[in-house]
Protein backbone atom coordinates (compact mmCIF):
# COMPACT_ATOMS: atom_id res chain seq x y z
CA UNK A 1 0.00 0.00 0.00
CA UNK A 2 1.36 3.41 -0.97
CA UNK A 3 1.11 6.00 1.82
CA UNK A 4 2.19 9.56 2.48
CA UNK A 5 4.49 10.13 5.44
CA UNK A 6 2.81 12.05 8.26
CA UNK A 7 6.02 13.96 8.98
CA UNK A 8 7.82 14.74 5.73
CA UNK A 9 4.96 14.14 3.24
CA UNK A 10 7.06 11.79 1.11
CA UNK A 11 5.46 8.71 -0.41
CA UNK A 12 6.45 5.28 0.86
CA UNK A 13 5.31 1.70 0.55
CA UNK A 14 3.78 0.07 3.62
CA UNK A 15 3.06 -3.58 2.86
CA UNK A 16 1.35 -4.34 6.17
CA UNK A 17 -0.50 -1.02 6.66
CA UNK A 18 1.33 -0.63 9.94
CA UNK A 19 3.07 2.75 9.82
CA UNK A 20 2.11 6.36 9.27
CA UNK A 21 5.72 7.49 8.68
CA UNK A 22 8.32 6.65 6.06
CA UNK A 23 11.31 4.50 7.09
CA UNK A 24 13.61 7.55 7.32
CA UNK A 25 11.30 9.45 9.66
CA UNK A 26 10.69 6.30 11.74
CA UNK A 27 14.45 5.88 12.10
CA UNK A 28 14.82 9.55 13.10
CA UNK A 29 12.06 9.11 15.68
CA UNK A 30 13.69 5.97 17.09
CA UNK A 31 17.02 7.82 17.39
CA UNK A 32 15.30 10.70 19.18
CA UNK A 33 13.58 8.30 21.57
CA UNK A 34 16.90 6.57 22.26
CA UNK A 35 18.57 9.93 23.01
CA UNK A 36 15.74 10.94 25.34
CA UNK A 37 15.86 7.58 27.16
CA UNK A 38 19.63 7.91 27.61
CA UNK A 39 19.24 11.45 28.91
CA UNK A 40 16.45 10.46 31.32
CA UNK A 41 18.52 7.54 32.59
CA UNK A 42 21.34 9.94 33.49
CA UNK A 43 18.99 12.74 34.64
CA UNK A 44 15.93 11.26 36.36
CA UNK A 45 13.20 13.73 37.23
CA UNK A 46 13.81 15.89 34.15
CA UNK A 47 10.82 18.09 33.36
CA UNK A 48 8.82 17.99 30.17
CA UNK A 49 9.85 21.61 29.53
CA UNK A 50 13.54 20.66 29.73
CA UNK A 51 13.02 17.76 27.28
CA UNK A 52 11.30 20.15 24.86
CA UNK A 53 14.21 22.61 25.11
CA UNK A 54 16.90 19.96 24.67
CA UNK A 55 15.29 17.69 22.08
CA UNK A 56 12.51 19.78 20.53
CA UNK A 57 10.02 17.03 21.34
CA UNK A 58 6.31 17.86 21.61
CA UNK A 59 3.98 17.05 24.49
CA UNK A 60 1.91 14.90 22.10
CA UNK A 61 4.96 12.86 21.09
CA UNK A 62 5.91 12.24 24.73
CA UNK A 63 2.33 11.20 25.52
CA UNK A 64 2.29 8.85 22.53
CA UNK A 65 5.49 7.15 23.70
CA UNK A 66 4.09 6.88 27.23
CA UNK A 67 0.83 5.35 25.98
CA UNK A 68 2.79 2.92 23.79
CA UNK A 69 4.81 1.92 26.89
CA UNK A 70 8.03 3.05 25.24
CA UNK A 71 8.66 5.59 28.01
CA UNK A 72 7.77 5.50 31.69
CA UNK A 73 7.37 8.43 34.03
CA UNK A 74 8.66 8.52 37.59
CA UNK A 75 6.44 9.31 40.59
CA UNK A 76 8.06 12.77 40.97
CA UNK A 77 7.52 13.72 37.30
CA UNK A 78 5.61 16.84 36.27
CA UNK A 79 3.89 14.80 33.53
CA UNK A 80 0.52 13.40 34.58
CA UNK A 81 -0.70 10.25 32.87
CA UNK A 82 -4.15 8.88 33.69
CA UNK A 83 -5.86 5.55 33.09
CA UNK A 84 -8.21 5.88 30.11
CA UNK A 85 -10.84 3.82 31.90
CA UNK A 86 -10.97 5.00 35.53
CA UNK A 87 -8.77 8.12 35.56
CA UNK A 88 -6.28 6.96 38.20
CA UNK A 89 -2.64 8.02 37.83
CA UNK A 90 -0.37 5.60 35.97
CA UNK A 91 3.28 5.63 34.89
CA UNK A 92 2.98 4.16 31.40
CA UNK A 93 0.44 2.60 29.03
CA UNK A 94 -3.28 3.27 28.70
CA UNK A 95 -4.76 1.50 31.71
CA UNK A 96 -3.97 0.99 35.39
CA UNK A 97 -3.29 -2.55 36.58
CA UNK A 98 -6.82 -3.05 37.95
CA UNK A 99 -8.53 -1.90 34.75
CA UNK A 100 -6.09 -3.90 32.62
CA UNK A 101 -6.95 -7.05 34.61
CA UNK A 102 -10.69 -6.35 34.32
CA UNK A 103 -10.37 -5.88 30.56
CA UNK A 104 -8.38 -9.12 30.21
CA UNK A 105 -10.98 -11.00 32.28
CA UNK A 106 -13.83 -9.63 30.15
CA UNK A 107 -12.04 -10.54 26.90
CA UNK A 108 -11.35 -14.06 28.21
CA UNK A 109 -15.00 -14.48 29.23
CA UNK A 110 -16.15 -13.38 25.77
CA UNK A 111 -13.68 -15.76 24.07
CA UNK A 112 -14.80 -18.65 26.29
CA UNK A 113 -18.44 -17.86 25.56
CA UNK A 114 -17.78 -17.74 21.81
CA UNK A 115 -15.88 -21.04 21.92
CA UNK A 116 -18.72 -22.63 23.92
CA UNK A 117 -21.27 -21.39 21.36
CA UNK A 118 -19.18 -22.85 18.52
CA UNK A 119 -19.01 -26.23 20.28
CA UNK A 120 -22.77 -26.21 20.90
CA UNK A 121 -23.41 -25.44 17.22
CA UNK A 122 -21.10 -28.30 16.17
CA UNK A 123 -22.96 -30.69 18.46
CA UNK A 124 -26.33 -29.49 17.11
CA UNK A 125 -25.18 -29.96 13.50
CA UNK A 126 -23.84 -33.43 14.30
CA UNK A 127 -27.19 -34.41 15.93
CA UNK A 128 -29.15 -33.08 12.96
CA UNK A 129 -26.91 -34.99 10.55
CA UNK A 130 -27.34 -38.21 12.56
CA UNK A 131 -31.12 -37.77 12.58
CA UNK A 132 -31.17 -37.22 8.82
CA UNK A 133 -28.99 -40.29 8.35
CA UNK A 134 -31.42 -42.44 10.38
CA UNK A 135 -34.40 -41.14 8.40
CA UNK A 136 -32.81 -41.65 5.01
CA UNK A 137 -33.44 -44.82 3.08
CA UNK A 138 -30.92 -46.81 1.14
CA UNK A 139 -31.30 -46.40 -2.59
CA UNK A 140 -29.90 -48.77 -5.10
CA UNK A 141 -29.42 -48.49 -8.80
CA UNK A 142 -31.57 -50.80 -10.84
CA UNK A 143 -29.54 -53.15 -12.87
CA UNK A 144 -30.48 -54.57 -16.28
CA UNK A 145 -29.67 -58.25 -15.85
Amino acid sequence: MIKVCGKCNSMFEDYFDKYNMCPNCREDEENLLRQIKDYLWDNPGTTEKKLKELFDVSHNQLMEWLREERLEITPDSDIVLRCERCGSMIFTGKYCEDCSNKIKTTVNEINNSMNKDKEEKKIRVMSINRAKLRESKMRFMKSDK
